[in-house]
């Protein structure tokens, strides 16, 4: 297995276990390195020392679990910080605002008003990836993050890729594993003429949909930690107070075009 592939692996491991005492020498010891080796190759890798990149992914996750109640203190140590004073420096300097000032004002202003509309049948390629272990699929949207996505050509992805057309990530159980679950991310394609090897097609059915728009961050943990904040408010209060309920027999999924991400969910009135 390259360098690649185990540092995407490390990296689930990390979104796993983040609220552990994770430290890099015990990071390197359980992927087979010695600390010096692992500390070159992760940075290498990731763009970022592994001690750097541990306490963005808590900041990160911090801004959810303010929004859902967690007092200032418990998410402090719940992210590694010792002290409260600590955590407050470093929540401000990554993202702008003291954390009692983003839980006042995120809090307040995240209440999001979907477009109800009829989204029609589409064909889409992807990678199928099976989660190591059993998840909340819920508490797991932009699963793509962190995920090696080598093992496809550029020249093939690229093939697959057009102007206008986006690429979508869901959960789904593919045909012959019985209650299995799986993530599946790629482009939107207008014919299924073309999969590269370690790609599958899917047909996604026309259906009525809630389209949410997500919040886009600063980067790609921000943007994921919008994404699993928008997931978390649709179906922990944006049903519970509309005309609607999920649809089971469709797919929701998240969309990506350009620079935006949306969320798609399937919707039936009461």
């Amino acid at each position: 297995m390259g360098y690649r592939e185990n540092m995407a692996r490390c990296r689930n491991y990390i979104a796993e276990h983040l609220q552990e005492e994770l430290t890099p020498a015990e990071l390197a010891e359980r992927f087979g390195y010695s600390f010096y080796q692992f500390f070159h190759v992760f940075r290498s890798v990731n763009g970022m020392a592994v001690a750097e990149y541990l306490r963005d992914r808590r900041l990160c996750a911090a801004t959810s679990q303010l929004l859902l109640g967690s007092s200032i203190t418990e998410t402090a140590m719940d992210s590694g910080f010792d002290t409260v004073s600590g955590f407050t420096r470093a929540f401000t300097r990554k993202f702008g605002l003291a954390p009692l000032v983003y839980k006042k004002l995120k809090g307040a202003k995240f209440v999001m008003k979907p477009e109800i509309k009829v989204f029609p049948a589409f064909i889409a390629v992807g990678y199928v990836l099976k989660p190591e272990s059993e998840i909340d699929i819920r508490e797991n949207g932009a699963y793509w993050l962190g995920k090696d996505f080598s093992g496809i050509s550029k020249e093939d992805y690229a093939k697959l890729s057009a102007a206008g057309r986006g690429e979508v990530g869901l959960w789904m159980h593919p045909e012959g594993t019985g209650d299995e679950l799986y993530y599946f991310f790629g482009p939107v394609v207008e014919s299924k003429s073309f999969a590269p090897a370690g790609m599958e097609t899917l047909d996604i059915p026309k259906a009525e949909y809630a389209v949410f728009r997500v919040s886009k961050g600063a980067d790609v943990f921000a943007l994921h930690e919008n994404i699993k904040k928008t997931w978390h408010f649709i179906f922990n209060d944006w049903f519970d107070n509309s005309g609607y309920v999920f649809d089971h027999t469709k797919f929701d999924f998240e969309y990506y075009l350009g620079e935006e991400t949306y969320i798609y969910v399937p919707i039936r009135k009461r």
